[in-house]
């Protein structure tokens, strides 16, 4: 019995390592040997695709063994079962015969185009794929490989136009869900999309909007690819194109021309109104991406719109710049009688200038055959500050503006009648002469009861003399030396700046008698009567001697 014993014990430690080798520790993978090679496994939709099994249960004399291939979106591992109500399968080749030796080769099929054999229907775009092989007759998968469909089209909005257009690329047929990546030739532009995601959807679809880079007149390729592989091209034809800036002024005006789009490394020619001007820098020459920029000064010629056009002897695009008319003053600013000279072009061509300084007309001009001009007057008497000078030949009007001194002249210095000395009814002032740029200078005289000037007495404005004397209508009341009158005096220049007022002098007008009227005669009256009555006494005496 013990040995009986010891024999069961060995056989089972022998059995039991040989039953875990026999046995898979995967149970649903028990029965899987089968093997499946795609050549290619990737490719676009229509490409043949040639497939080898191996490990496949062989054919015999008495029993052939045939498998299918299915082409599906879903992914699957073998021994699960093809759920047609769920699963989106295409059957792409069925009852491929499996050889003695459980092999099958070369068979082909082609990438379809969408998945119809299951309840699920779909279109087949770029991603990841699945083909299975089942026995025939039989949804049990055997073996799987994966091909990855390079698929996806791209369509522009616009397939021309110059650096800088915006253009809208619509993708179809890319994975699902999947980044993009956008390139422009060589370069990535993907983080230059100004409008939507560079990202599909779940239906592979994608819609961004890009801007046409810096580049040469060519056509550029546009690549869009994604994730899974899948890549589409367009190509857009870059046209030259210039900007200039401003796009309107007098001659002399400074244009910047910018160009975009010409040849790489090719000399610019600019033409204005047909004429080739003077550029800077003087040899305007394009980058290694056709692009340019550079300054010109507008030609001398009437107010008209003109082409300015830049070629590079292939390529060449214009665009317009209006001249309008333009003034100019000097000097800007000035004291009254200040020569002023303006300057004009653009001007209607021999028309008549008319320029106004403050709405009052100072001066015309006639304009010569380009529409320049010249004239010059004189600053008139006006305020200080700033004032509108018009220039217009009745069709176009420049506004300038002359800015008057605004400096007070110096205050006078007070000479007659003197600090508290008596004065006549009839009193002379007297001042010294103020000297100022801005003539004529102008005086004002201020008479007053008070110190503060607040009872004034006389005033008088504009003097154009440095003295003053009462009239006799004018003329002062007495008064005492202790209440005296008050006098001060100011200049005005011909911008109306005024000086401050000299210091208060004092002066008092004595008593003064004057006969006038009915008195007057009285007086004289009572006189010739008095010079009868002594003559008459005289004659008399005289008789008696």
């Amino acid at each position: 019995m013990k040995y009986k014993r010891i024999i069961r014990i060995l056989a089972i430690a022998i059995i039991l390592p040989l039953l875990m080798v026999v046995i898979p520790a995967n149970p649903a993978y028990a029965y899987y040997y089968e093997d499946i090679y795609l050549d290619p496994d990737s490719g676009e939709i229509g490409d043949y695709v040639y497939v080898d099994g191996e490990d496949f249960t062989e054919s015999t004399a008495t029993l052939d063994i045939e498998v299918d291939i299915y082409f599906s979106s879903d992914e699957a591992v073998p021994s699960e079962r093809i759920d047609f109500e769920v699963n989106a399968y295409e059957k792409v080749k069925t009852s491929i015969w499996v050889d003695t030796y459980g092999e099958f080769s070369n068979k082909r099929f082609t990438v379809p185009d969408e998945l119809t054999d299951g309840d699920v229907v779909e279109d087949v775009h770029g991603g990841t794929y699945y083909v299975y092989v089942t026995y025939d007759d039989s949804t049990r998968i055997r073996a799987v490989a994966e091909f990855t469909v390079i698929a996806g089209e791209i369509e522009l909005d616009y397939d021309e136009g110059p650096v800088g257009t915006e253009v809208e690329i619509t993708g179809t047929g890319f994975g699902e869900d999947e980044d993009i990546t956008i390139e422009y030739g060589s370069t990535d532009i993907t983080d230059d999309i100004v409008e939507g995601e560079a990202k599909t959807d779940s239906d592979g679809d994608f819609t961004c909007t890009i801007v046409i880079p810096e580049s040469k007149v060519e056509d550029h390729t546009i690549t869009v690819s994604d994730e899974s592989g899948s890549e589409a091209e367009a190509v857009f034809t870059v046209e030259c194109k210039i900007t200039i800036s401003p796009t309107s002024g007098p001659p002399d005006t400074l244009v910047t021309v910018s160009g975009t789009g010409f040849k790489a490394s090719k000399y610019i020619t600019i033409t204005f109104a047909g004429s080739e001007v003077n550029t800077t820098p003087a040899s305007i020459k394009t980058n290694s991406a056709g692009s340019f920029s550079g300054t010109f000064a507008v030609l001398s010629l009437i107010g008209n719109t003109y082409q300015v056009k830049a070629s590079d002897d292939t390529n060449k695009y214009a665009v317009n710049f209006t001249i309008s008319a333009g003034a100019t003053l000097s000097p800007t600013t000035g004291d009254v009688g200040t020569t002023l000279t303006i300057s004009g072009t653009g001007f209607i061509a021999s028309g008549t200038v008319t320029i106004k300084y403050d709405d009052v007309e100072v001066k015309t001009a006639t304009a010569d055959t380009n529409g320049a001009f010249a004239a010059t007057f004189n600053a008139p008497a006006s305020k200080s500050g700033e004032h509108t000078i018009l220039v217009s030949d009745g069709t176009s009007t420049k506004q300038l503006t002359f800015t008057m001194e605004s400096t007070a002249p110096p205050i006078p210095t007070p000479l007659l009648p003197k600090m508290g000395v008596k004065a006549k009814a009839e009193a002379y002032f007297d001042w010294e002469d103020v000297t100022d740029d801005s003539l004529p200078i102008t005086y004002t005289l201020q008479i007053a009861s008070d110190k503060d000037f607040t009872t004034m007495v006389l005033e008088k404005k504009g003097l154009t003399k440095s003295e003053y004397t009462i009239t006799k209508a004018e003329k002062l009341e007495s008064t005492s030396k202790e209440a005296p009158y008050y006098w001060r005096v100011k200049a005005v220049d011909g911008a109306s700046n005024e000086s401050g007022w000299t210091g208060a002098g004092s002066f008092y007008v004595g008593f003064s008698f004057a006969l006038t009227g009915w008195i007057l005669y009285t007086l004289i009256g009572i006189g010739g009567l008095l010079l009868l009555l002594i003559g008459y006494r005289l004659g008399r005496r005289t008789a008696y001697y």
